[in-house]
């Protein structure tokens, strides 16, 4: 009999997204409108003081919200339309993971409800997932695989699988994905994730990430609207999607796949923790910003050569004033400031 050696390293809420029942007062959209014009003239993202956070108002809307509100801890939406929830709330998952999906839903309440009065709150997506090691996916894993979505999409690279995706996410039921995390870790710059893994984590080997999504019409079919609900079934969720929803299996001489028996390795998945759990706000934004300035490093230092061989710098030092010289020159052409736009870039970045 096989037996499956993989190691969990992580596993629990990756997104929670929120809808907010309120009634704006009419103070508050008065402001929002008169800063989202400045936002518009400006062509930048003003400060805007949304109870105790100093947030950034963008120049366009978030959807169908027509005001957007950006902070390093999430994103705001709001309405004075009577047709939607008023508000739409997506914390980031570097918040998320900072302080854990409860106290993500406490503090975003408690922000709101500073501005609005009292606000109902219902889940609108919810993403749960498990990391591991000691399985790699490849093409012959594809078959095994049993799933209640029609649906199944393959992604691969030079020939080799790179993860698998059940369902379709925009149908706002279950879509699951399993991929090579530590890939997509490499390409997004979430190199926080190396943090939360910690001494569990063997660097030389691939993570693979089973993931689920549950948009709000599955989240209702399983009676759960609330926060609240939502978080306490996070166990009976998973145990459902990994024993039910999708299962992966160990082929024998049945011709017929759901009598096969669970594979050992989807074993390991179905008896993931998926606790809440926090791993401190300072560690997951330094991780995020580590892992962006690495994926920067090979496209500024290739410019930075190409620069200094076509202005003849022979080397780093002489190569300054030249620069400075062009970045100069390139402002009075433009218009724009180099200041200017490091202030738009860590406008964007939520700095």
């Amino acid at each position: 009999m096989r037996v499956a050696t993989l190691t969990e390293l992580a596993s629990g809420v990756d997104a929670l997204y929120l809808s907010g029942r309120a009634a704006p007062p009419a103070s508050l959209l008065e402001r929002l409108e008169s800063a989202r014009t400045e936002a518009v003239a400006l062509d930048a993202r003003p400060p805007f003081q949304f109870g105790a956070l100093e947030m950034r108002i963008a120049p366009h809307s978030f959807g169908k919200y027509r005001y957007c509100l950006d902070h390093p801890y999430g994103r705001i939406g709001l309405t004075p339309s009577s047709k939607l929830p008023a508000l739409r709330i997506q914390p980031r998952a570097e918040f998320l993971h900072g302080i854990g999906a409860e106290a993500t839903v406490d503090a975003f309440r408690d922000l709101i409800e500073a501005e609005v009065g009292p606000v109902r709150l219902s889940v609108s997506r919810l993403d749960l997932f498990a990391d591991f090691q000691g399985w790699a996916l490849s093409g012959d894993d594809r078959g095994h695989f049993l799933c209640r979505a029609r649906d199944t999409a393959t992604y691969e690279a030079d020939e080799d699988l790179r993860g698998l995706q059940f369902g379709k996410r925009s149908s706002g039921t279950v879509s699951a994905r399993l991929y090579d995390k530590t890939e997509e870790m490499t390409s997004s710059g979430s190199n926080y994730w190396l943090d939360i893994w910690g001494e569990r984590c063997d660097r030389d080997r691939p993570v693979l990430r089973v993931e689920f999504e549950l948009g709000r019409v599955a989240l209702r079919e399983f009676g759960l609207d609330t926060p609240e609900d939502v978080l306490a079934a996070t166990g009976s969720l998973w145990t459902y999607l990994t024993s039910k929803w999708l299962t992966y299996r160990t082929p024998t001489i049945d011709a017929t796949k759901s009598r096969w028996p669970l594979a050992p390795e989807w074993e390991s998945v179905t008896r993931a923790s998926v606790a809440d759990s926090s791993h401190g706000i300072e560690r997951m934004y330094a991780g995020k910003r580590r892992g962006q300035l690495i994926n920067l490093m090979p496209g500024l230092v290739g410019y930075l050569a190409s620069f200094g061989a076509l202005t003849d710098s022979p080397d780093f030092a002489r190569m300054i004033p030249v620069l400075a010289e062009f970045l100069n020159r390139y402002a009075r052409d433009s218009g724009k400031t180099l200041d200017w736009r490091i202030f738009l870039k860590q406008q964007a970045l939520g700095a």
